[in-house]
């Protein structure tokens, strides 16, 4: 947000942002059935400005369509993964 901020020319302080995440598993690992699965997450913006309202609410759309984070967890990122044990590459 900052850098955005900083390349718009906005004046903001003491920014923060929390997030929560909401979790879940089912199954069991004894069956090997288990999974772990992400229900979702909450996202709470806290900005102080003088900035104009819409001058904010711009800057926060701009910084949240070049955040990497949730562009990912958003499901448009591939997850290669490659199980080395001892050293060797196993295949599953």
């Amino acid at each position: 947000m900052s850098q955005v901020a900083a390349k718009k020319r906005l004046r903001i302080s003491n920014e923060r942002v929390r997030v929560t995440a909401h979790f879940h598993e089912q199954g069991s690992v004894l069956k090997g059935d288990a999974e772990g699965f992400c229900d979702g997450f909450e996202v709470e913006i806290l900005i102080d400005t003088e900035e104009q309202p819409d001058e904010i609410l711009t800057l926060i759309r701009l910084a949240r369509q070049m955040c990497f984070t949730e562009k990912a967890l958003a499901g448009s990122t591939t997850v290669k993964v490659v199980q080395k044990v001892n050293g060797l590459v196993i295949e599953m």
